[in-house]
């Protein structure tokens, strides 16, 4: 009986004596900037950090449902381009492979927001 109070006690002690662990989950908020457009690669995007950057196949993200899998047959067969942002204003400025200027506007996104443009 002596040895089973010893164990019980030893751990309860141990236990106590640990370290605390906490751990806290979250929503991470980005502001995200949704392009839309029927023809996106070929032309050049200039917004926060990125300057310039000629769209190639690769920067577009795949036609994805929406809401419980509702579709919008308007935007299935269209480019779409996704860019991460810090919140705040930005300057964006798409521009054509000849050079002319498609899109040019001052933006602010708050925290969480996504802002869609189309094309």
């Amino acid at each position: 009986m002596r040895t089973i109070i010893f164990i019980f006690l030893s751990v309860f002690l141990i236990a106590c004596g640990s370290n605390v662990q906490r751990n806290a989950t979250g929503l991470e908020h980005e502001q995200k900037l949704v392009i839309i457009a029927d023809v996106l690669v070929g032309h050049s995007i200039t917004v926060a950090a990125i300057d310039n950057h000629i769209i190639k196949s690769k920067d577009l993200t795949d036609y994805a449902t929406g809401i419980a899998g509702a579709a919008d047959a308007a935007d299935e067969n269209r480019q779409i381009l996704i860019i991460t942002l810090d919140k705040g204003s930005h300057r964006l400025s798409i521009k054509s492979p000849t050079g002319t200027v498609l899109y040019a506007k001052e933006i602010y996104l708050a925290d969480g927001q996504v802002r869609t443009i189309r094309l």
